[in-house]
């Protein structure tokens, strides 16, 4: 795969289980691969200021949290939402990092590690959450954000939910980790659920193994590639 807008360099700071929050049962994400995609959907969008970004699956929030981190500059409000009322609570641990006063408080947590255990992990740990912190108050805002539960193929999973998402980029249950609850994958029709929470010219990035297709009528696929085990594809809504 060819990178044009993530460049190959150093993102241990943003390690799954470091500074942000891990929990066995929640993949994490490729920090370089998440950037690039999500900067090949700034590149589809009509307007790539202020962006509302949105995950309809979104775990432990790791995805959201460090594409908020790498584009403090780009991103104005982040919604997430998942089935699980567990990974809800996570995903907003996570996402309050993005704030001074969250990161503060995990900083703190860390130190309180470092202290009883004494381990190299914690202080390493504590060198990225300084990194981290040093990003957020060089940022012109704070990135909002709004966590709850959906279930997003349920009849009206976005009955309550009054903004629309620029960008919507999701990493589906796919594997041995994760799977969509109670549901056959072979008949998920997932692109025509999300049109209520999108607009005309929003970006929808979904990345899923190779078996899983997505197709709509309301959608213009953009970009299709195979990464690995993974699919990404990204589609306009049209």
């Amino acid at each position: 795969m060819v990178y044009r807008y993530c460049e190959n360099r150093n993102f241990e700071d943003l390690a799954s289980g470091k500074v942000l929050i891990h929990r066995t049962g929640y993949p994490s994400f490729p920090v370089r691969l998440a950037q690039e995609i999500f900067g090949r959907c700034l590149h589809h969008l009509d307007d790539p200021e202020g962006v509302c970004l949105y995950d309809p699956c979104c775990g432990s929030g790791y995805l959201l949290t460090i594409l908020g981190f790498l584009n403090l500059d780009k991103i104005k409000t982040i919604m997430a939402s998942d089935i699980s009322e567990e990974a809800v609570r996570l995903a907003d641990e996570n996402l309050s990092l993005l704030h001074k006063n969250g990161l503060e408080r995990r900083i703190r947590q860390l130190d309180q590690l470092r202290l009883l255990h004494n381990k190299d992990s914690h202080s390493e740990a504590l060198d990225s959450a300084a990194n981290l912190r040093n990003l957020l108050a060089n940022s012109t805002h704070e990135i909002e954000y709004r966590v709850f539960q959906a279930d997003i193929l349920s009849e009206a999973p976005f009955d309550s939910l009054h903004c629309r998402a620029d960008i919507l980029f999701t990493d589906v249950p796919y594997g041995n980790l994760t799977k969509w609850q109670n549901r056959n994958e072979d008949n998920i029709n997932l692109l025509d659920q999300l049109l209520p929470v999108i607009r005309d010219g929003s970006i929808v990035a979904i990345c899923s193994d190779k078996s899983q297709k997505f197709q709509s009528d309301h959608f213009k696929r953009l970009e299709k590639q195979v990464i690995g085990k993974r699919l990404f594809q990204i589609f306009r809504a049209v």
